[in-house]
């Protein structure tokens, strides 16, 4: 068993590695691209001159023939010059590029969580909404919300509270399948996108869910125990519903949320299903 946690804990360590070995090729390629181009920018410092002269009357062939070093030194001294100059953008620009990157993976991440925030689940679920008009491929939500979670904050405090959303997230995305977009929409209310989903398909997603969920056991700072939380969920599809946009695809979702709650929490109600 030691042995698996090991090799569990190396492989994102090498990975890690590798990612950062291909990020320092990339920034060598990309530096050296900057560099040559530098290189041909630089002539058009002697043509430039050159031309002046020219235009001053001066004969080009003669204008060389009579100061071959000034040109000489413009030439190279600029080619150096930019060239160094290329180089250096070149190696900044991938960290530039991976800080945007960091940045608006910030930009749509919860930061508790970790997962994605609300702002990013609206934004997919119409991407995905467009992409189920478009094919006729059936999609669906499921929403849940914690139950009594208020008296865990009001009981335990914010930290235990949070630790608890911290660790429900953890179980929703343990259960999560690939394709499928999971998020805190809310203080206490996660949601994840279906795509390909039935209502029967959502249905059983939520309960893995809703079960991960009961299974979490938080413990307590004093080490007096531990803190539970079930949850309440509501799912709607387009195969069950004659919905027109994604934002009445979510609304049908979150009333079946609170004919959960309305029926005792801790289970799963589906929209347009007779309970």
């Amino acid at each position: 068993m030691a042995r698996s946690r090991n090799e569990s804990a190396a492989k994102p360590q090498a990975l890690d590695n590798a990612r950062g070995r291909t990020c320092r090729v990339h920034a060598m390629k990309r530096a050296t691209v900057r560099a040559l181009q530098g290189l041909l920018l630089a002539i058009g410092a002697p043509l430039g001159w050159l031309l002046v002269r020219s235009l001053q009357g001066a004969h080009a062939l003669h204008e060389l023939a009579a100061s071959p070093g000034i040109y000489a030194y413009m030439l190279f001294g600029t080619m150096a010059a930019f060239a160094i100059f290329g180089y250096l953008i070149g190696r900044r620009e991938d960290d530039l590029l991976l800080l945007n990157r960091k940045l608006d993976a910030v930009a749509v991440t919860d930061w508790l969580t970790g997962l994605r925030n609300a702002r990013y689940f609206h934004a997919r679920l119409e991407e995905e909404f467009a992409n189920s008009q478009r094919t006729g491929e059936p999609l669906a939500i499921a929403i849940f919300d914690l139950d009594f979670f208020k008296r865990i904050n009001d009981r335990f405090g914010h930290l235990v509270g949070d630790e608890v959303l911290a660790a429900t997230a953890r179980a929703i995305s343990a259960v999560t399948r690939r394709g499928e977009t999971e998020a805190r929409v809310g203080g206490e209310e996660f949601a994840i996108i279906l795509p390909g989903s039935d209502s029967q398909d959502a249905h059983d997603a939520a309960e893995r869910v809703r079960e991960a969920i009961a299974a979490v056991a938080v413990p307590l700072p004093d080490a007096s125990g531990t803190v539970r939380v079930t949850a309440s969920a509501g799912v709607a599809s387009t195969t069950d519903l004659p919905v027109d946009s994604a934002r009445e695809l979510y609304r049908a979702a979150d009333n079946a949320l609170l004919q959960a709650k309305a029926q005792g929490r801790d289970r799963t109600v589906v929209a347009g299903r007779i309970t």
